[in-house]
């Protein structure tokens, strides 16, 4: 987790959050698990992405970066 903050996008605006507005996040990293990779044992190799959840409403983000 990160410190809460503004989050700026690649086209260069920001990130509002869809429910409130809010333009305030904190920052994580999720594993997308797969069922094949969790079958065989293997979930460290499923990706990541990146999660922006708001501070205000709490809502999450989900970004596959």
């Amino acid at each position: 987790m990160s410190e809460p903050r503004p989050v700026r996008l690649p086209h260069g605006g920001t990130l509002n959050c869809d429910t409130c507005r809010n333009d305030v996040f904190e920052e994580y990293r999720w594993k997308l698990q797969t069922t094949g990779l969790t079958f065989f044992n293997l979930d460290w190799a499923n990706r990541d992405a990146t999660c922006f959840v708001c501070t205000s409403c709490r809502r999450i983000h989900w970004f596959h970066l």
